[in-house]
């Protein structure tokens, strides 16, 4: 079932209270402002990866052109996620052993780190602390989605570094058109959890991603959502983003894990000490590693 869209404007009592950022939405919402696109090599595999005659060669002979994006595959290849006892040494094995589909989540995964870099001092701190808690985010819904039995880890990985994605475009138009406001940290954070949420449906939208990823962004901070009886990709990133507050004031404002429908249906509900799902402790050291390779 096609996902609702969300409204394209605030109502008009967010309008009035933050009327001097509606115009910085209505921009980039309207198609004014500039909207980030998918780098080259991302929009070439996603393209091949859709034709059905598609092979190993073909995606390996893309990818590449990106050195960086080789050594991630290949890390990746041998990271918790897909290891084996055999190491991939080169990026054909890497492609083969993680599949065209993931290779493909992968690639977009690695592309999006670009899309962080700003100029002004202020939106840089700001763009490296987001793309610092997403990679937390998506290191930590990689590892519960191999325990999930349904959700793919490289899926679940990409998901937990788009949910953010909303930001980029905001941004990018505070520091080409609005100055006064890219100085001072805390209106820009205004500016953020008013429209990134939003914004972000609309990026995703136009590059074409699907349900289950429009579903994560929309989903974000739904902590109570019950969804379907199955735990989905939504259901996971509500459960990592919880446990990447654990340790932060932020945890004492969200409900306790145990309340949350997601982790009620999460197979390996055992929680630690700390009351988190004992299964992050356990694999803290693969969380880790799936970090470092993201970084």
């Amino acid at each position: 079932m096609a996902l609702k869209k969300l409204p394209r404007q605030p109502s008009s009592g967010q309008k009035n209270i933050d009327g001097i950022y509606y115009p910085v939405y209505r921009k980039v919402i309207s198609g004014e402002a500039r909207l980030p696109s998918l780098p080259d090599v991302a929009f070439k595999v996603r393209r091949a990866v859709a034709k059905e005659n598609v092979t190993v060669k073909d995606i390996a002979k893309i990818v590449q052109t990106d050195p960086p994006l080789v050594t991630r595959l290949i890390l990746c290849a041998n990271s918790p996620l897909y290891r084996s006892r055999r190491p991939s040494v080169n990026v054909s094995d890497a492609i083969r052993r993680i599949g065209l589909q993931a290779t493909r989540n992968l690639v977009y995964s690695h592309s999006l780190s670009s899309l962080f870099k700003f100029r002004s001092p202020v939106l840089r701190e700001v763009s490296n602390k987001l793309w610092e808690e997403s990679i937390k985010t998506a290191s930590i819904a990689s590892v519960l989605a191999v325990y999930s039995h349904g959700v793919s880890a490289d899926k679940a990985l990409l998901a937990g570094l788009v949910q953010d994605i909303g930001a980029l475009p905001l941004l990018a138009e505070l520091s080409e058109n609005h100055p006064d406001i890219s100085k001072d940290k805390r209106e820009v954070y205004r500016v953020l959890n008013n429209y990134k949420r939003k914004v972000g449906y609309h990026l995703l939208t136009k590059w074409e991603f699907d349900n289950e990823l429009l579903g994560v962004v929309k989903t974000r901070n739904q902590w109570l959502r019950k969804g379907g009886e199955k735990i989905d990709l939504s259901d996971i990133l509500l459960l990592a983003r919880w446990h990447s507050y654990v340790g932060t004031s932020v945890l004492g404002r969200l409900p306790r894990v145990l309340d949350m429908p997601a982790y009620q249906k999460f197979p390996v509900n055992k929680l630690s000490p700390e009351q988190s799902l004992q299964v992050l402790d356990d694999a803290r050291d693969q969380q880790q590693e799936i970090m470092d390779m993201l970084n």
